[in-house]
């Protein structure tokens, strides 16, 4: 098997990306990291994490169809993997599966990341409170709702990897949950922008496999325990290129399925946020409400988008103590 090559995208190109994807309501952030060939990383881990798991056996039909899918993607991710992150304090045997942003063209989790290299900055937050960490690197690009610049549409793919991935992943980590030290009903999901839509595309798909199940971890439940998405993006009817714009941006995207099993759910966004809106938050907060499942909505002034784990200077400095009080405050670790 070849070696794994990590590709460090030009940050110019990647600032021209965003810039585009912020005009059309995208959510792709800067810093973004990928891969330029066909096998699963396997660098040593330097930046704290323990080990990098591979979702899908070498071969897999959900492996090999993804492969064509991307094929004529010049930067494509391939082989998804997660990255452990074991506690650096006593472990609350709780574990939450981060996925990075990056507009589902990328995975920004670069050197600039407000995530940190391989989101050693979130899964360092984590770690520290006894939380272990799994940073999920999910295939990229256009894997999930994205904007096609050149037709200026949103764009749904024909096959839903980063859904897959993520599914395929929540069930791993559970199916091996007593190897990492986790209780399996204490594992939840994490993600920032384009991630936040997969945290809460994850955990409100939970009732069927968006893959024909392949082995034992499949049999594991993949519904998460608790949800916290980060400025999520793609979550009103805008993105099924509705219009006019003014009433799609009041409904909640018909991809997303609603129901009272939705597992408690925390959102986090900004008032300024001019990727993606806080709107799209109240929207789903809304719906949430509706079915009857417990859900927070924290809006801060200030914070803009993909602040991360990095402090700036604004309010949402303090959103991740915020996320920790209400984790303790669903028993949660």
């Amino acid at each position: 098997m070849p070696p794994s090559i990590i590709l460090l995208l030009n940050v110019a190109l990647v600032l021209a990306s965003s810039s585009a994807a912020l005009a059309s309501g995208g959510d792709q952030e800067p810093a973004a990291i990928s891969q330029s060939t066909n096998a699963p990383a396997g660098s040593p881990p330097t930046v704290g994490y323990s080990q990098e798991v591979p979702l899908w056996p070498e071969g897999s039909k959900v492996l090999l169809d993804g492969m064509r899918a991307l094929a004529h993607e010049k930067w494509a991710w391939t082989h998804p993997t997660y990255l452990l992150y074991p506690p650096k304090v006593s472990s609350s045997r709780t574990a939450i599966l981060v996925f990075p942003g990056g507009g589902y063209k990328a995975l920004a989790i670069g050197p600039d990341s407000t995530l940190g290299l391989y989101g050693a900055d979130v899964c360092k937050w984590l770690t520290d409170a006894g939380i272990t960490c799994v940073l999920v690197k999910y295939r990229v690009p256009n894997t999930g709702c994205n904007w096609n610049s050149e037709t200026r549409r949103h764009e749904q793919p024909d096959i839903p990897m980063a859904l897959q991935d993520a599914q395929r992943a929540i069930s791993l980590v559970r199916h091996n949950a007593d190897a990492y030290d986790v209780d399996p009903g204490r594992i939840g999901v994490m993600g920032f922008s384009a991630g936040g839509n997969l945290a809460v595309l994850s955990s409100t798909a939970f009732n069927h496999r968006s893959y024909e199940p392949i082995d034992e971890v499949d049999q594991v439940s993949s519904r998460p325990d608790f949800a916290i998405p980060v400025y999520p993006g793609h979550l009103t009817m805008e993105h099924k290129n509705q219009t006019p714009k003014s009433i799609a941006a009041q409904e909640l995207n018909t991809e997303i399925e609603i129901s009272s099993d939705v597992p408690p759910t925390l959102l986090i966004h900004a008032k300024d946020d001019a990727v993606d809106p806080a709107y799209y938050s109240r929207v789903y907060e809304r719906e949430l409400k509706k079915a009857g499942v417990s859900v927070e909505l924290i809006l801060y002034e200030t914070g803009g988008h993909a602040f991360g784990v990095r402090k700036q200077g604004k309010d949402t400095d303090r959103w991740t103590d915020d996320a920790l009080q209400w984790l303790h405050g669903i028993h949660v670790p």
